[in-house]
């Protein structure tokens, strides 16, 4: 018999360690467990399950509901599972089944109505399930869970990687135009984090204000007369992490999304990253040239009727 206990900040190796066994086509490290509990404004003890065994935690299920932050995205009727990592011996002995009971369960007697997996934008350490990952898709599956939608992230070698000599063109071009790339200081983040609220919404101006932990600041800025007119983002939230990215409208139908993409994987490469995951939901593939791409993980978001 397992012992549930909540999730604490002395279990987060372990727990890396566990997700890392189960998810073996993504990666997590302990700031992943960290930033996407800890730093979650809207994070709540009480919905997060660590089954342990002996000392050594075999399974977790995590629930999140947006109770704080964004504000403009509070529900009392949408929640989530956050993550859910079972080993498959565990999930045999009906671990599984006692882990998603307790997180569900308690999520139903709060009056909400629906769940999905594990797409908790802002704070998600998966952009959903990895197809690959057949032990916890199938197990969700038969819990009653279904796909609503599935994205992609597309994998970047880095190691090899350069700014192509059309994109340098393409650059010089824009810039005669009056066009200027470049990253921002510090003193910028205000300003910026509401021009990104303000055009793309709280999701994207949160990652914007982490890409600000760095320093530099991981982002490269477009502008058109000395004002913004778009911004990639780079390792905000995960150092391997390329995006958002973000274009003013009349700036969608020339060349900067494609300056901005390459600039900031150089930068990534620059800043010592190996790789970069890109995130297909800005439509990365549609600007040319686009980087090669060594692989790619394809994900479902899940969900289910509480």
């Amino acid at each position: 018999m397992s012992e549930m206990v909540r999730l604490s900040e002395d279990l987060v190796p372990a727990l890396t360690r566990l997700v890392n066994s189960v998810y073996i086509y993504d990666s997590a490290t302990d700031w992943s467990i960290i930033r996407s509990n800890f730093l979650d404004p809207n994070f709540d003890p009480a919905l997060t399950y660590i089954a342990m065994d002996e000392g050594v935690p075999k399974g977790m299920a995590i629930g999140a509901i947006r109770t704080k932050e964004p504000k403009e995205l509070i529900s009392t009727e949408h929640a989530w599972l956050k993550l859910i990592a079972v080993t498959p011996d565990s999930i045999e002995r009906g671990l599984g089944d006692e882990l998603l009971e307790q997180v569900e369960g308690n999520l139903r007697e709060m009056g909400f109505k629906d769940i999905r997996a594990t797409d908790f934008a802002g704070w998600q350490i998966f952009p959903g399930i990895n197809v690959r990952s057949e032990g916890m898709l199938s197990f969700l599956l038969r819990k009653g869970y279904r796909k609503i939608s599935e994205t992609v992230n597309f994998i970047v070698d880095l190691s090899g990687f350069r700014i192509p000599r059309i994109v340098h063109d393409m650059e010089a071009l824009l810039s005669r135009e009056g066009r200027l790339f470049r990253i921002p200081h510090v003193d910028e983040k205000e300003r910026l984090v509401s021009w990104v609220i303000e055009h793309f919404g709280p999701i994207y101006s949160y990652e914007v204000l982490m890409a600000f932990r760095h320093d530099p600041p991981g982002l490269i800025l477009a502008e058109k007369d000395g004002e913004t007119v778009g911004f990639s983002a780079l390792g905000a939230l995960e150092l391997d992490w390329f995006g958002p990215m973000g274009l003013a409208e009349e700036e969608r139908k020339n060349e900067v999304g494609t300056v901005l993409l390459h600039r900031g994987l150089w930068e990534m490469k620059l800043r010592g990253q190996k790789r970069a995951m890109i995130p297909s939901d800005f439509s990365a593939s549609s600007y040319s040239p686009f980087p090669n791409a060594s692989n790619m993980n394809r994900y479902w978001v899940l969900f289910k009727k509480l």
